[in-house]
């Protein structure tokens, strides 16, 4: 039986790719400053343009948007900021009334927002304050204290619906500040005032990862009338001089995944292609959006599709966003340009930074996997993002190297770096826009710069603003920073290649590994990365070497008796031709035998010193780990569990086993807690595993000997 589908012979530059995700962070980095690093002369000419850029953004920080601004004011670090940040990202999602008043009521009314009044320059954000200032009093007073009668009375009768308005007002502004347009026509005539000032736009679509079929095809009928809209628009400027559009996969097929890979490549890759034929129609281009790490691989195989088809050849408009956050990035870069050539293609490729850290940290924590996809340090994005800029910049005759950032180190080393190379920077749409400024047109830098340009109503913006919030409202953000006068221009830009090495290329010693994530006193079971596909081969292997096995189910009782019970064949549900294995029930000669070996052994086992018991459960906890294609194997054949389900079943029961071996070893006494004596334990079908022995080990480690019926 296959468990598991593959999508590819692997090749070097495709194996160097899935090896770079569990590579040594330090070795990462060691290697990303040796290619990033530069003879100190031109790094002193990298910083005089960067700090020239900074002082010229600050001298005009009147004018940055609302957003900019607002970003400076209310940063995460702030209880206001957060206050708001939980706003934006959930009381939109909530259906009822009720519940988004209490929301309102828990999240504004503590807020310190006077503190912020007349801190910015900027009309947005004192409205903005003015506004919180009210409101937190609206929701934190139920009496007369702090306001006059009259406006209490006013509360009163209009109370959390006002406030509801206000913040459905709120999100407007910001969607204003953040989104080109509500139509894709909208955003195309707001464009045109900056295209005559030497920007450039890729449009996206708003609308992040489709849940439903339906869905999808609006998102799907979204980008073709984008597409038709941005190519009449364009009027044969090309893809290089005029506008463009970015695609993100997830929004186009609500099963993207690499799991799914045999689908994907009947179902989304078809609607892919057709936006490509689209977009070829209109010569501009079109540029698949980066999304997480585990989608990298499956993204790579859908490229990788397009660029050999024939329908496709002489299209230079294929555009690819790499994230330098990734450690597999350089090695993604080597891939595309070796297709490149391969297939006569020449790769748009935008290099961004990367905008799914929090959760690509916090994904590799619960899913116990073996380190993290990114680095845990943000100057080591900083570095690998010039290393793999030159990667870019050498291989003009594949690639059109299109760099966004909003660093202004970054952005000067790029342009010391690419003298006399084809290239764009790249912006997001209200953020930033005051450096590229200094970019842009006759008399600056003269360089083009493309505006990130997203569209969509302000309902639709949620995700994207929350996730624009997380990655520029921090306090680490140079999009905070620059406009933070309390950070010195020297600071701003210091080159992070240095900056890197006075860290040793170590991670970041707040952000432990995944299997330390409880401490040192407990180790987090490990998972199995399932969009990894070195790992995937090991499994497959491993599932059908288990699938060979003739496993027998029988009771286990002392002395070396058996069951004299005759076996029954137990079937897959899935698959009745497949028999799993064999069971023997237990007679009630049996249960007899067991009932008297159990009292027997109590007492030995309730003398047993409580580290002795927690040694034999660590032990069980590993010999579960070491075996786990084995009994995931079990669950999904047996108990017709999912590869994720059946991963997780047993992750569950290695945590039981580890969390009560911690529990009896650091706070057990046998004097204190005597054994009740022997235990019977019955478990769940649901959780034939987990639930089995979270409740035979709990009482082994309390000194309880134990007579187990599985379900």
């Amino acid at each position: 039986m296959q468990f598991v589908e593959f999508a590819r012979s692997q090749t070097a530059l495709r194996d160097a790719i899935t090896a770079a995700y569990r590579r040594d962070e330090r070795d990462c980095v060691a290697l990303m400053m040796e290619q990033a690093a530069m003879p100190d002369t031109q790094v002193a000419s990298i910083k005089a343009l960067a700090a020239k850029l900074v002082a010229q953004v600050r001298k005009e920080r009147t004018k940055s948007s609302g957003v900019d601004a607002l970003m400076h004011e209310f940063t995460l670090s702030s209880q206001e900021g957060i206050a708001l940040m939980c706003l934006a990202e959930a009381l939109l999602r909530i259906p009822d009334r009720l519940t988004a008043d209490k929301l309102i009521r828990d999240k504004i009314s503590g807020g310190d927002w006077a503190s912020h009044l007349g801190n910015s320059a900027s009309l947005f954000v004192n409205a903005a304050a003015w506004g919180l200032l009210v409101t937190g009093k609206l929701v934190s007073s139920h009496s007369e204290q702090g306001l006059s009668s009259a406006l209490t009375r006013l509360i009163a009768k209009g109370g959390e619906p006002l406030i509801r308005k206000g913040v459905d007002l709120a999100m407007r502004m910001l969607g204003k500040q953040f989104v080109t347009g509500e139509t894709i026509e909208e955003a195309l005539a707001n464009g045109r005032e900056r295209e005559a000032r030497g920007y450039r736009f890729s449009y996206d679509m708003l609308g992040e990862a489709a849940m439903t079929e339906e869905d999808a095809q609006r998102y799907l009928r979204d980008y073709e009338v984008a597409i038709h809209a941005i190519g009449k628009e364009s009027n044969g400027r090309g893809i290089y001089n005029g506008p463009g559009i970015s695609v993100k996969l997830s929004a186009i097929h609500p099963r993207y995944a690499r799991m799914k890979h045999e689908r994907m490549m009947a179902e989304l890759l078809p609607r892919l292609k057709g936006l490509f034929l689209l977009a070829k129609q209109y010569n501009i281009g079109l540029n698949i959006d980066a999304e997480e790490a585990d989608r990298l691989e499956i993204s790579m195989d859908l490229v990788e599709a397009l660029a050999n088809d024939p329908d496709l050849n002489g299209f230079e408009g294929i555009g690819i966003v790499v994230q330098a956050y990734q450690k597999r990035c350089p090695y993604v870069i080597d891939f595309l340009i070796d297709l490149a050539r391969r297939t006569g293609h020449r790769f748009m490729v935008r290099l961004v930074k990367g905008a799914y850290w929090d959760a690509e940290i916090k994904r590799a924590q619960v899913d116990g996997l073996d380190g993290y996809p990114v680095y845990t340090r943000k100057v080591y994005t900083d570095v690998s993002y010039l290393a793999c800029a030159k990667k870019l910049l050498a291989a003009q005759d594949a690639i059109y190297p299109q760099f966004a950032s909003h660093n202004a180190y970054t952005l000067s080393a790029v342009y010391h770096l690419a003298e006399g190379k084809d290239y764009e920077f790249q912006c997001l749409h209200g953020m930033g826009e005051t450096l590229y400024d200094q970019v842009v047109g006759k008399g600056k830098l003269d360089k083009p710069c493309r505006i990130y340009a997203p569209v969509g109503s302000h309902e639709t913006l949620l995700a994207y603003l929350v996730r624009r919030l997380l990655e520029n409202g921090a306090n680490s953000s140079f999009v905070n920073r620059i406009v933070d006068e309390n950070v010195s221009i020297e600071e701003l830009v210091e080159d992070p290649v240095a900056e890197a090495a006075r860290f040793g290329g170590l991670p970041h010693n707040k952000i432990a590994l995944p299997v330390e994530l409880y401490g040192a006193g407990r180790k987090n079971s490990a998972g199995m990365d399932l969009a990894n596909e070195h790992v995937l081969q090991k499994l497959q292997q491993a599932l059908l070497a288990s699938e060979q096995k003739a496993w027998l189910a029988a009771p286990l009782l002392a002395d070396g008796n058996e069951s004299a019970n005759p076996a029954q064949a137990v079937r897959n549900p899935a698959n009745h031709q497949d028999v799993v294995g064999q069971v023997q029930e237990a007679s009630r000669e049996d249960v007899e035998l067991a009932l008297q070996a159990a009292v027997r052994a109590a007492p030995v086992w309730a003398a047993t010193a409580p580290a002795k018991r927690a040694e034999a459960l660590d032990r069980m906890a590993d010999l579960m780990e070491a075996n786990m294609p084995a009994l995931m194997g079990l669950a999904v054949r047996e108990a017709g569990k999912t590869l994720n389900n059946a991963i997780a079943e047993v992750r569950e029961a290695v945590d039981f086993c580890r969390y009560y071996a911690a529990q009896v070893r650091e706070e057990f006494d046998n004097s204190r807690h005597p054994a009740l004596g022997p235990v019977v334990c019955i478990s769940p079908w649901n959780f034939p595993l987990a639930i089995f022995i979270g409740e035979v080990v709990a009482s082994l480690a309390a000194g309880n000997v134990v007579l187990a019926k599985p379900a």
